[in-house]
């Protein structure tokens, strides 16, 4: 027997993933240029990049309980999301001896180093544990599930390129839009497959 398979809706969650990338980067563009709290809003460890890594933080734990309470390819692609989303945390927190770095919670370059090595080797000992699963996890049919996180991944490239025309306002704001709505994913993944 065959399990059947729900597929997030396109126009769905392309048209939320437009209407979030135009939205955020009108109001990341209106809150750098015209008002005072740019600084504030946008600084290290302020409210949009503080919130960034909470916004991760909670996504990456409804993945890793997802592929936890699943067998199968689900739970394999949530593991190596659960690993992206890992590394984006620790990429979001400032580092200690940054010039930008103004106070507040911080991680040493060492510290941001190990983090990575412990992450890679806790994924290389989930996904051996579910290396039977790996051929399936690479048929459409399951990795279509993920196909939001595409869209996210847009968001982000899309702030990356704010970010090389000195557009900070943009670019911390689409990048916390293309966290929430990666949340919104891995809710909707928890709660239908």
């Amino acid at each position: 027997m065959q399990k059947t398979i729900i597929y997030p809706r396109p126009a769905t969650w392309i048209g939320w993933g437009l209407v979030l990338l135009l939205g955020g980067a009108l109001a990341g563009y209106l809150a750098e240029v015209y008002t005072d709290l740019d600084y504030y809003l946008f600084a290290e460890n302020g409210p949009v990049e503080g919130s960034q890594t909470i916004v991760l933080g909670v996504a990456a734990a409804i993945f890793a309980a997802r592929g936890w309470r699943s067998k199968g390819p689900v739970a394999f692609l949530c593991i190596a999301v659960v690993y992206v989303l890992l590394h984006a945390m620790v990429r979001e927190t400032p580092r200690c001896d940054s010039p930008f770095y103004p106070g507040g919670i911080c991680l040493t370059r060492t510290a941001k180093e190990a983090l990575w090595v412990i992450f890679t080797v806790g994924l290389a000992a989930l996904l051996f544990l579910r290396r039977a699963d790996f051929l399936d996890a690479l048929k459409p049919r399951w990795s279509f599930v993920f196909w939001p996180l595409g869209v996210a991944f847009i968001m982000l490239l899309a702030g990356e390129l704010a970010e090389h025309y000195n557009q900070e306002g943009i670019e911390e704001t689409l990048e916390m839009l293309a966290y929430c709505y990666t949340l919104a994913c891995s809710i909707w993944i928890y709660r239908h497959t």
